[in-house]
Order: structure tokens, then C-alpha cells, then sequence
């Protein structure tokens, strides 16, 4: 009897020790896991806001920096009439473009000489609220994210298709003015030297919202197309679980041929007057699942922001990354 109760307690011993490490094991297992899923988040996040960057102030043939816009034979606008307006030069909206061109604001569209924009911890200046703000699903605008703007022509050359703000780009006047125009009709005769290209904006930003999830946030983005002749900022869900997005401009002064590099808010005065040549990204993401007996109660400072998690949030693990992108098509001025 002795024997089968030692026998016994070493045997309760044994399965007890097995459990422990078990569970163990599922934890840290669970743990790699969420910091896995968030690694992989994260580098998909990036690497889309990456591409589209470096093709920023990709206008194919175009070398110059000059563009008209352009209907019936005639033209329009040009130069800083199509910059968007700003506290220091307010600027009307461009007429002559297809309905919707200005939903999300005035010359946001055709505002090419500005390859790369941003609003700094608030949406878009005079986005109309009717078309521009997310659809339903998504919830609101995130309060406290940059919003990110990346304009260039397609990557693949197209046909002319009417509402459809586009390219005309001839290769023996590359270095001239390149024509905009939104009403199917070209503003010179296509051939082997000439090419179409659709313009190509893109807003990303965060909503409260992903897609069949209230309340939790996601990278979106609004894409320029066009749907029955209209121009319209179409809306997708990029990456769920990304939580804030910041956006610093790496720019030079265009007057000075040796001046160095400095990183500048989205919200800084006259951008127009200097060369911005690369951008500085941030991306706050959040785990799918939250972890039993995890605690990260320290604040994450970057950018122009800090984030201080309240009781509920110091028990999600989050990632913070960052990137510095070079444009490969920086305008020269």
C-alpha cells in the first residue's frame, strides 16, 4: 500500500509538471504567433505604401514639370491654377473636369506637381463630406492619423475613356508641358511617340472600422476612377488591425542647390517651395487577439505624436514600424 500511494503522488507529480510545461508552451506558442501575424501585417502595410511612393510624380514620358489642363482643343488651366489652395494662396476649383474630380478637395486630382501630400492628424482640407468621408463600414475617420496623398500617371499606358482624368504624353516633347484631360478627346493625334495614361491619386488614411469588424481600425485608401463618365474616389480596405498612420515629407529647399535634407510635418506652410525627395512613415498595428497576463502599459512616442495606452489597450500587443522612402521621381525646380 505504501508503495502505490508513493507510485500515485509521483505519478500526480509527473502529470502535474507535464500540464505546467504544456501550458506553457501553448502560451509562448500563441505569443510567437500574434508577434508573426503582426510582423507579416506590418511588412504588407509598408510594402504597399512603398511601392505606391516610389512611383510618386511618375508621369512617363513627361520630364517637366509644367501641365495644362485641357477640353475641346482648348486650355483650361495650367500651372498654379491647378495646385490645391492653401491658407497662404486660396485657389478656386479648376472647372472643366468631370463631376466628382473635387469630392475629396479642390484640385486634389490635377495637382501633380506635388507628388506626395498629406494632412497631419485630421482628413483632407475641403474634402466634400457627400463623397469623400468612408463609407459606412468603415466608421469614421481614426482621430489623431496623418493622411497620406500620392499622385502619378498609371503604370501601364490605357485608351482615352471619358471622365477619366488622364495623360497625354508625347516622347519628342518630353521635356515640355504635359497635357491633363478628363472628356475622352486627346488634346493631339495618338501614335508609336505618344501615350495615355490614366492619373492615378491615391488617400490612404485609418477608419474606426475594417470590413465586418466594428471598432477596429484599419489602413483604407480612396483611388481616383470613374464609373458612368463621373469621377469618383473609389474606397477599399488595405490592411485591418492598423491603428494610426504618420507621415513626415523629407524635403529641400529648391532654391538652394546644397541644402540638406529635414524631415517636416504633413502640415507644414508652402510645400509648393520646396523639393520634396523622400517620406518618413510610421504605422501603429494592433494584434488580432489579445494575451493572457500581457501588460504593456508604456508610452510610444514618434513623429509628432504619443500614444499612452489607458487600462484596455496596455493589454493588446501592438508593433510600431517605420520607413523612409526616396521618391525615384522627384521633381527637380
Amino acid at each position: 500500500m505504501p508503495e502505490l500511494m508513493i507510485a500515485l503522488a509521483l505519478g500526480l507529480m509527473l502529470t502535474v509538471a507535464f500540464i505546467s510545461v504544456l501550458e506553457r508552451c501553448r502560451r509562448e506558442m500563441t505569443v510567437n504567433e500574434s508577434l508573426a501575424q503582426l510582423e507579416s501585417n506590418a511588412r504588407q502595410a509598408l510594402d504597399v505604401l512603398s511601392f505606391d511612393l516610389e512611383h510618386a510624380g511618375f508621369l512617363g514620358f513627361s520630364g517637366g514639370s509644367t501641365l495644362q489642363l485641357w477640353r475641346g482643343g482648348i486650355v483650361l488651366a495650367e500651372g498654379d491654377a491647378l495646385r490645391e489652395p492653401d491658407a497662404a494662396n486660396p485657389r478656386s476649383a479648376v472647372a472643366g473636369l468631370p463631376a466628382g474630380s473635387h469630392a475629396c478637395g479642390a484640385n486634389l486630382a490635377v495637382d501633380l506637381e506635388l507628388p506626395v501630400a498629406a494632412a497631419n492628424n485630421s482628413w483632407l482640407t475641403g474634402a466634400d463630406p457627400r463623397d469623400c468621408t468612408p463609407p459606412a463600414s468603415a466608421g469614421s475617420v481614426h482621430a489623431g492619423s496623418d493622411v497620406l496623398v500620392i499622385r502619378h500617371a498609371s503604370l501601364e499606358m490605357t485608351t482615352p475613356h471619358a471622365g477619366r482624368l488622364q495623360l497625354y504624353l508625347h516622347r519628342l516633347e518630353a521635356h515640355g508641358a504635359a497635357a491633363l484631360f478628363a472628356d475622352g478627346v486627346p488634346p493631339g493625334p495618338l501614335g508609336p511617340d505618344t501615350e495615355v495614361r490614366d492619373v492615378d491619386v491615391r488617400c490612404y488614411y485609418i477608419a474606426d472600422s475594417s470590413v465586418g469588424r466594428a471598432g477596429w481600425p484599419a489602413l483604407r485608401v480612396k483611388a481616383l476612377t470613374e464609373a458612368s463618365g463621373r469621377a469618383q474616389f473609389r474606397d477599399e480596405e488595405v490592411m485591418p488591425g492598423v491603428e494610426d498612420l504618420q507621415v513626415e515629407l523629407g524635403v529641400r529647399d529648391a532654391s538652394a542647390a546644397d541644402a540638406n535634407l529635414r524631415f517636416v510635418t504633413a502640415d507644414t506652410a508652402n510645400l509648393h517651395t520646396q523639393q520634396v525627395v523622400a517620406v518618413r512613415l510610421w504605422l501603429r498595428i494592433r494584434a488580432d487577439t489579445t494575451e493572457r497576463d500581457y501588460e504593456e502599459s508604456r508610452p510610444l512616442r514618434y513623429s509628432d505624436t504619443s500614444f499612452a495606452p489607458d487600462a484596455v489597450e496596455a493589454g493588446q500587443r501592438r508593433l510600431l514600424v517605420e520607413r523612409t522612402v526616396f521618391l525615384r521621381n522627384a521633381p527637380h525646380r
